[in-house]
């Protein structure tokens, strides 16, 4: 569906006191595709669309899963990862044509599959308690931030040295806490936490420009608000606004206080203020997926609010709106998205009770329950479509 025609659809729906919600969220699945979300760009098609989802249960020594779903059959197959592949706590990207878990916590690894084989290509370790956090790719090198140490890693495919980078200059107690990498061109942008003794934040989250070669660090970016939470995702380069832009969630859950702060990059990179403010969520976003066409563009977030509720929401980046209101029914949790080559949306669903994935698409969801996956979709990163 057109961007103009689902921004059409979706206002009038706003307009009535009940139904909007599950139009909505459902007609936006017909919109697009999250492979602009990955640090390659658009990757071409190497065989049939398919959602994957990693998941953990956060046990230490408990392996997850790996699972794939058939937007359009909604065929399942659970657990077809390589043995040790997927932790309790994993993040997943989507990188050209691999797969990329950072096990986090405990496992302290960047487990590279295929795409599309799912086979095992390499898995590559952090070092003992570093608690990896997320991964950009320059080239041959894995670039990892870490919620321990100097902030930054960078491993070698094929090595198994590990190079820290140190990114604890603003930082008294040494451990920056960094939580998310982006490649842009040959850059690396990192965004820290900055975080003290009492995991309280000491001030605005920094962002950290790193030379791809060099590993120098080129530039300091002080964000407008504590606490850099998710991860980083760009603004498709085909957006009318903000295009190419980075985006990084803040909050302080003290007060709730952040926005989806907006980075510039190029020769100058700078903080560029706020895309959407907390207030206006009611919450933080916790995953972006965005939708180009020639008609407009459109981004939409997953929301956590009220504990444990969570909302799918929509931005139009053309006109620079929120939409007002939640988009997905009440009775679901949108704890993680991604949209599909075909238009389906996948979305996670970690509902204590009925918890699985749940498939979208047109003005209806295909699934009359969640699929479930073999454990619980509770990574903020952890589906991706392609």
């Amino acid at each position: 569906m057109p961007v103009s025609l689902l921004r059409s659809a979706c206002r009038r729906l706003a307009a009535a006191p009940t139904g909007r919600a599950l139009a909505c969220a459902a007609a936006l699945a017909a919109c697009g595709d999250n492979h602009a979300l990955s640090d390659a760009g658009v990757d071409a098609l190497a065989g049939p669309p398919r959602a994957v989802i990693v998941a953990g249960d956060f046990t230490p020594g408990h392996p997850g899963v790996l699972s794939t779903i058939d937007p359009v059959t909604r065929a399942v197959r659970t657990n077809v990862g390589p043995a040790m592949a997927v932790g309790d706590d994993p993040v997943l990207r989507h990188v050209g044509g691999e797969l990329l878990i950072v096990n986090r916590n405990d496992g302290n690894n960047v487990t590279i599959l295929d795409d599309q084989s799912l086979a095992l290509k390499e898995q590559l370790g952090t070092g003992a308690g570093s608690n990896p956090q997320d991964v950009a790719v320059v080239g041959s090198r894995l670039f990892v931030p870490t919620f321990s140490g100097k902030g930054l890693v960078v491993l070698t495919r094929g090595q198994t040295a590990i190079t820290p980078v140190d990114l604890s200059a603003d930082d008294p107690d040494g451990a920056p806490n960094c939580n998310s990498a982006y490649a842009v061109g040959g850059d690396v942008y990192v965004a820290c936490e900055l975080l003290d003794a009492t995991y309280t934040p000491r001030g605005p989250g920094k962002v950290y420009v790193v030379d791809g070669t060099t590993l120098a660090v080129k530039r300091t970016i002080t964000l407008g608000h504590a606490n850099p939470l998710g991860v980083l995702e760009q603004v498709p380069a085909t957006a009318p606004s903000h295009a190419g832009e980075l985006l990084i969630p803040t909050v302080v859950f003290a007060d709730g206080s952040g926005c989806l702060e907006r980075i510039t990059t190029g020769a100058t990179p700078a903080a560029a203020g706020c895309l959407v403010n907390n207030t206006e969520l009611k919450g933080y976003v916790s995953r972006a997926a965005f939708q180009v066409d020639k008609e407009g563009a459109i981004a939409f977030f997953a929301v956590p609010t009220t504990y444990p509720n969570a909302e799918l929401r929509a931005y139009d980046l053309t006109i620079s709106a929120l939409w007002a209101g939640a988009l997905n029914p009440t009775a679901e949790i949108a704890g993680d998205l991604a949209i599909c080559p075909g238009g389906q949306l996948v979305l996670a669903d970690p509902s204590a009770k009925v918890n699985g994935v749940r498939v979208y698409e047109g003005a209806a969801e295909l699934t009359k329950e969640p699929i479930a996956i073999g454990l619980p979709p509770t990574s903020t990163h952890g589906v991706v479509c392609y």
